[in-house]
């Protein structure tokens, strides 16, 4: 049942999978349009709608909204001004996962990205969410099976176009931060290793706390889905961690072309983040 009211006339009941499948399908037109640089007429879009599926405006607006949901667990970027709503049907899903198989490009940044964000501030330095450590597995079984196959922590971690303008916002956030603290002899220490190519190190940029200078060695996990999109940690950056409890910290970046945030989180590792392995190394006997 539609929670957000439908049009007269269909009041009290459910969204047919044909009439979700052309609110999703006009989504995703619209969501590429955008993606070329197309000013978008949302207002527009639900007026051609409402007599198409039968439905008011407002509803429309919300089947919309739910479709950011999905996109954002999914780690994708979602159109401005259409904010994640939840609670919908698997049928919406299955819709969204028809229209992936049709617009493969939206799976991963093929140019250069920069972050959106809500104010003219910049990123905002934020508190990890509670329950970070939540068990994937929560997902409804549609939804589990969807982020299953379209793996955003895999997809974010090839994604070097991502990674690279995540980790970029990362060290200006820092060097102004300092500079602004008026620590510019520290600003001018900071140091981007992952810019040379050295992962070997276990961390991405070098930087400092600007009250008493202590050094703070920063991994960067960037995606454009929501706080406990889950991502990936190498065996090298676990141990990074754990050998440097007191100045290692892993910066996650999300919403970062949706009102870019991020929080950090502190050794030990497993106290914060739920860990599952994923992968190992095997050898012949």
């Amino acid at each position: 049942m539609d929670a957000e009211g439908v049009a007269p006339g269909a009041k009290g009941t459910d969204w047919t999978a044909e009439q979700v499948a052309i609110v999703v399908a006009s989504y995703f037109q619209m969501l590429e349009r955008e993606r070329a640089g197309d000013k978008i007429n949302k207002a527009h879009l639900y007026r051609r709608l409402a007599p198409e599926v039968g439905r008011s405006e407002k509803s429309i607006e919300w089947k919309l909204r739910n479709v950011s949901a999905v996109l954002e667990e999914l780690g994708i970027a979602w159109i401005p001004g259409l904010l994640p709503a939840h609670n919908y049907q698997d049928s919406l899903v299955e819709a969204v996962e028809a229209q992936l198989g049709l617009h493969p490009n939206l799976l991963i940044d093929a140019v250069s990205v920069k972050p959106r964000f809500t104010s003219a501030g910049g990123p905002a330095l934020v508190p990890p969410p509670a329950f970070l450590n939540s068990d994937p597995q929560d997902l409804q079984p549609a939804l589990r099976r969807l982020v299953g196959k379209y793996d955003p922590a895999a997809r974010d971690e090839l994604n070097r176009f991502l990674g690279r303008a995540g980790e970029e916002m990362v060290f200006k956030f820092e060097f102004d931060r300092l500079c602004q603290a008026g620590r510019r002899d520290l600003a001018k220490e900071m140091d981007w290793p992952a810019d040379r190519g050295e992962d070997h190190r276990g961390y991405d940029i070098r930087s400092f706390e600007p009250s008493n200078g202590e050094e703070r060695l920063l991994e960067i996990k960037t995606t454009n889905g929501h706080a406990r999109t889950r991502f990936w940690l190498s065996r090298n950056q676990y141990e990074a961690a754990a050998q440097n409890p007191s100045t290692y910290r892993v910066r996650r970046v999300f919403h970062f072309r949706n009102g870019a945030e991020m929080f950090d989180i502190k050794p030990p590792l497993d106290a914060g983040l739920w860990l599952a392995p994923d992968k190992y190394v095997a050898v012949p006997r």
